[in-house]
């Protein structure tokens, strides 16, 4: 039986994997499966992805809805921030961060052993393994481990992690080393997740100077581990399933939500920013007043696509949640993305949206936008088929059921997502795979304007994956 690595590059998209910028990646690409429509699940941010690629569901499904978010029975006062700390006080408060389980609860669940090393965010790597106390496998990151003795091992054996540069070399550096000499000689499945190129993206730009160079700081590290496979003669005991969290928009402009909100808006409401969206909660869940939420939103000149969940369903000019998988327990009242273009930023690279999280010219995600609803999905090894291009939508949903198939483990059967039947080497020819793509619309009148928005969703079987979700304002007579 094959091992499984997932290797998470944050924020990468699937045009900067070329022999020129990761030629690490892209060879190990040539020789793999390459997914040619792979998306995110929606907000198009890291924590909800993370959430997605473990458990195999939908957010409305697993509960974390959002990088920040409001959990009402934790305290529906507030947003938080999806951190170490404040996810761990989640746990302790409700006994639980999300409703699925995750792969490291299942495989460990069957005694396979899990290990997660992350250099980006504390809450990203916490949720690969949020039941700190379980047993359910190791996770290890610059600001916490599990278990929490695991850290002095690791800094005995490997020195102390160090500050972050810019680009994180030296983070990713410490964490490749203790991936290959550490990890995954001993594990079932591993996981690998880089903070870069995210964080220079975010400061930077999609494809600065800045931006390319953490692409190297990635592609060294994958490199590093392909060698170590390699050199060790498991390069063909070893699945790697190489994934990124959302693709990338370049700001068109900062929105100061916050503030328009506390002097502007009709109701009372809490918001979670989320980059290029932002989710709403009312307090007390008023229908009447997400009416009104939405039709002050709908008459900005920024608003995008708007969902609202189904006790809330009705609203004129609205589109459901579960459209974009946002449908459950923890469901905001309202999500609204920022509007979108294709235009090209100043190094061709096409996607603007304005964004909550970032000034003109620097790279966010978060939003609907058909760039940032397309991310990248690479497989390679024993399981796969080779020299492969995949054309037939797949997402983040996917990965557990297929890892967990891989494995020879149940429980992919009760995920949102499906296997990648068609990417296996016993699988199906790829162009064999049906999929069939709705186009939601919905409008409201607002004086001289129409609000008019559209969602677009393609389906295999009972799996659906968002493609765009966008609005326009018509002056009417």
């Amino acid at each position: 039986m094959p091992s499984v690595l997932f290797f998470a590059i944050d924020g990468l998209q699937p045009s900067q994997v070329t022999e020129e910028l990761m030629p690490n990646l892209a060879a190990f690409a040539d020789g793999g499966v390459f997914f040619e429509n792979h998306h995110p699940v929606y907000p198009s941010v890291t924590r909800v992805n993370a959430a997605s690629i473990m458990t195999g569901c939908y957010p409305g499904r697993h509960g974390l809805v959002g990088n920040t978010l409001v959990i009402r029975e934790y305290d529906s006062t507030r947003a938080f921030s999806a951190l170490v700390d404040e996810l761990m006080t989640v746990v302790e408060k409700t006994g639980r961060l999300l409703f699925r389980p995750t792969l490291a609860e299942i495989i460990s669940g069957h005694g396979k052993r899990f290990v997660t090393v992350g250099t980006g965010s504390s809450g990203n790597t916490f949720v690969h393994n949020p039941k700190p106390t379980a047993g359910h496998g190791r996770s290890i990151h610059p600001e916490f481990t599990i278990p929490e003795g695991l850290g002095a091992e690791i800094v005995e054996r490997f020195g102390e992690w160090g500050e972050r540069t810019h680009p994180d070399y030296g983070r990713n550096e410490y964490a490749s080393r203790v991936l290959t000499e550490y990890v995954l000689d001993d594990c079932d499945l591993a996981i690998y997740w880089s903070d870069e190129p995210d964080h220079a993206q975010h400061a930077a730009g999609v494809n600065s100077e800045h931006g390319k160079e953490a692409l190297t700081v990635a592609d060294n590290a994958f490199g590093k581990v392909i060698g170590h496979l390699e050199n060790g003669g498991r390069r063909n005991e070893t699945d790697i399933m190489v994934v990124s969290d959302h693709g990338y928009s370049t700001s068109r402009g900062l929105i100061g939500i916050e503030s328009l909100v506390k002097h502007e808006c009709p109701v009372p409401v809490v918001l979670g920013t989320n980059g290029a969206s932002v989710l709403f909660w009312i307090p007390d869940r008023d229908t009447n007043a997400v009416d009104r939420l939405a039709e002050w939103l709908m008459r900005q000149p920024w608003c995008g696509a708007i969902t609202v969940p189904s006790p809330h369903g009705g609203i004129e000019g609205t589109l459901p949640a579960r459209l974009v998988g946002q449908e459950g327990e923890r469901s905001p009242d309202l999500t609204m993305s920022f509007t979108w273009d294709s235009e090209p930023n100043a190094a061709g690279v096409p996607g603007f949206a304005h964004t909550a999280g970032q000034p003109v010219g620097q790279g966010d995600h978060g939003s609907l936008s058909k760039h940032e609803m397309r991310n990248t999905l690479i497989a390679g090894g024993p399981s796969f088929k080779s020299g492969t291009q995949v054309g037939s939508p797949t997402g983040n949903v996917d990965l557990a059921p297929t890892a967990l198939k891989i494995l020879g483990l149940p429980g992919g059967e009760t995920m949102d997502g499906r296997i990648l039947e068609e990417a296996l080497a016993d699988g199906p020819d790829p162009d064999s795979v049906t999929s069939s793509t709705q186009t939601f619309c919905a409008e409201r009148q607002l004086g001289h304007a129409l609000y008019r928005q559209e969602i677009t969703v393609t389906s295999v079987g009972k799996t659906s994956y968002v493609d765009q979700g966008s609005a326009e304002r018509i002056i009417t007579t």
